[in-house]
């Protein structure tokens, strides 16, 4: 004899995985949006701070030897720039679209750009009397900061009442504003943590120490080269040094004219030619018979004795001036 039971068929049970599982899946993309997005934004704020940096160190430096306070100006200028295109956190397209960003479930801004003189790295003359003529500004730091939330982010799911199915809630108010930096974390909401970097390597710039340095009258008149700033820089570099110069030769050659000889090998001597000049002096030293002309580097077109450096400068000049006569991109 068979016996048949009725068979109790479970009817549902899939519906309520289903669901259970979707709250779960719902929330882990949700957060990778949020915190892919947060990623993102925080990159940028790093990215603005390095800009500034290194957008910086186009600017004026110094006045050689007078003033180096001309990098604090170069830097602030550089902040306040990379401040105004990162507003939008792009930096590409230069249009500050209301100081902020709203992405799916972010939003930045308040995004800030700060450089500051003297909290970088030093690098000090190892020779006291040069540290007159070329000074530290103990380099540049620049930090960025900005405010990231959450936006339209669920706070909370399914966690209300005595029936509720999570005891947590998604999002916690302390998570969901951020004061994220460009380099470690605020402190007290404030970005202390930023980028260091030399600036200023005491090299000629601007049009005033790119002139020519002649030679022409400094042995009769003093007169120091157009180039003021090149030629007391070297000048103030030479004459700690040249009193240590022995007066030898200086007095065998009076000995033997019987007079004062007309060059004195501790006096100080400027020759700095230009593309201008075509890398040519034409001095008249006292003493000397006529106009002495001699190439200087990079050496003239017509220079001799100079002909590597004049090759060089031709091959740039054919070659669209561009560096060490390589193509130009």
């Amino acid at each position: 004899m068979k016996t048949s039971f009725p068979v109790r068929r479970a009817r549902g049970q899939a519906m309520v995985e289903t669901a259970l599982g979707v709250t779960v899946l719902v929330s882990i993309i949700a957060f990778g949006i949020y915190l892919s997005e947060v990623g993102f934004l925080s990159l940028k704020v790093q990215e603005a701070a390095v800009s500034a940096l290194w957008d910086g160190t186009a600017g004026d430096m110094h006045i050689i030897p007078i003033s180096y306070s001309q990098a604090g100006d170069s830097m602030d200028d550089a902040a306040d720039n990379a401040e105004a295109r990162y507003a939008d956190f792009n930096g590409l397209s230069s249009v500050n679209v209301g100081g902020n960003i709203t992405q799916v479930f972010t939003r930045g801004q308040n995004l800030t750009v700060d450089c500051d003189m003297g909290d970088g790295p030093e690098f000090r003359s190892s020779f006291p009397l040069l540290t007159l003529i070329y000074r530290d500004n103990e380099g540049t730091t620049c930090t960025a900061g900005a405010d990231i939330s959450a936006f339209g982010f669920p706070r909370s799911f399914l966690d209300n009442g005595s029936g509720a199915l999570y005891q947590q809630r998604h999002l916690e108010n302390s998570g969901a504003n951020l004061r994220v930096c460009a380099a470690g974390r605020a402190v007290g909401g404030v970005c202390q943590g930023g980028y260091s970097m030399l600036v200023d390597d005491w090299g000629l710039a601007g049009r005033l120490e790119s002139l020519p340095c002649n030679m022409l009258g400094q042995d009769m008149a003093n007169i120091p080269c157009p180039n003021l700033p090149f030629y007391a820089a070297v000048r103030g570099a030479y004459e700690p040094s040249a009193l240590l110069i022995p007066m030898s030769s200086y007095y065998m050659a009076e000995a033997v004219l019987a007079m004062p000889p007309p060059i004195n090998e501790q006096q100080f001597w400027m020759s700095a030619a230009n593309e201008e000049t075509n890398f040519i002096q034409f001095p008249r030293i006292m003493g000397l018979k006529g106009n002495e002309m001699w190439t200087t580097s990079p050496g003239s077109l017509i220079g001799i004795d100079t002909f590597p450096y004049g090759i060089s400068y031709v091959t740039r000049r054919a070659n669209g001036n561009c560096f060490l006569g390589k193509d130009c991109d």
